[in-house]
């Protein structure tokens, strides 16, 4: 994801990857054709207390950016009947300085992010209400609570209420819960994987500290990558495999057993001399 469109709508939401709500298909679908325009996901989202909320109230609207080198928050408010020109409007956005926590509590797309997920935006929401939203189907609801920290694009998995302390010095002080990491957002999968892994392997949770540069297939053995990586600074390769796990029902909705998908590290090495300096500078 290069980023990310987030339009609030206190619910209650129906089913679909963009929920059905009470703005209604039309004012659905201009936000649809927005994102899509800008190439980012749309996500609704609520303040975990949204059923006290207004719902003729104005609705605030972000647009993210994710990606490295360019992580920023921009945002605006616009009345329900105004929504579908606000979001495709170029003029009239303001920068937003502080980060967003999203938590995926879409029940209707799967029922374990509301019962997982619930609980989780409320621990976060008690101590720190200005940062916490719940949100619509972030994907991956095996791992629920799923928590999406934005514009970084960090995101953690099988969160609990317990993690929220850890979790928001984590986001205040620009570092992850490797323990819970599931990747950055911005990444390709296979990226995503190899982060997780050699974040794993030597330790390192700061948000910067884990770059890819580029990664090729070995030859002859399908499902096995060399992922060539910046590790805090340092030039390594993760020799990275991908594998199935035995069938079982993957989310609580599921109603046939499924095969997910692994990752193992099967190697962790250093980088051919001279490979150091033809790393990219930017991030």
């Amino acid at each position: 994801m290069r980023g990310y469109l987030l339009v609030e709508e206190p619910g209650p939401w129906g089913d679909g990857g963009v929920p059905s709500s009470r703005l209604g298909d039309g004012v659905t679908t201009a936000l649809r054709a927005a994102a899509a325009a800008r190439g980012v996901k749309l996500l609704l989202v609520r303040r975990p207390d949204a059923a006290r909320r207004d719902p003729g109230a104005d609705r605030r609207v972000f647009l993210v950016d994710s990606r490295r080198g360019g992580a920023g928050v921009l945002t605006r408010r616009a009345a329900v009947t105004d929504l579908a020109d606000a979001v495709a409007a170029e003029a009239g956005w303001r920068p937003h300085a502080e980060p967003l926590l999203l938590v995926c509590t879409h029940g209707r797309k799967d029922w374990c992010c509301a019962v997982r997920g619930r609980p989780v935006a409320a621990a976060l929401a008690e101590l720190a209400p200005e940062l916490v939203w719940e949100c619509s189907h972030l994907g991956g609801d095996r791992f629920a609570a799923s928590v999406l920290a934005l514009p970084s694009g960090v995101l953690h998995g099988r969160v609990g209420p317990a993690d929220a302390p850890d979790l928001l010095a984590a986001l205040r002080e620009d570092r992850v819960l490797v323990d819970l990491l599931r990747g950055r957002t911005c990444d390709p999968v296979l990226v995503q994987a190899a982060d997780v892994l050699v974040r794993r392997a030597r330790g390192l949770d700061a948000v910067d500290g884990f770059r890819a540069v580029r990664a090729e297939p070995v030859a002859g053995d399908d499902g096995t990558w060399r992922v060539h990586v910046e590790a805090a600074g340092t030039a390594l390769v993760a020799v990275v495999r991908e594998g199935r796990a035995p069938a079982h029902r993957l989310t609580c909705s599921a109603t046939a057993p499924n095969h997910a998908r692994t990752w193992d590290l099967v190697a962790l090495e250093d980088a051919p001399p001279g490979e150091a300096q033809r790393v990219p500078a930017n991030r």
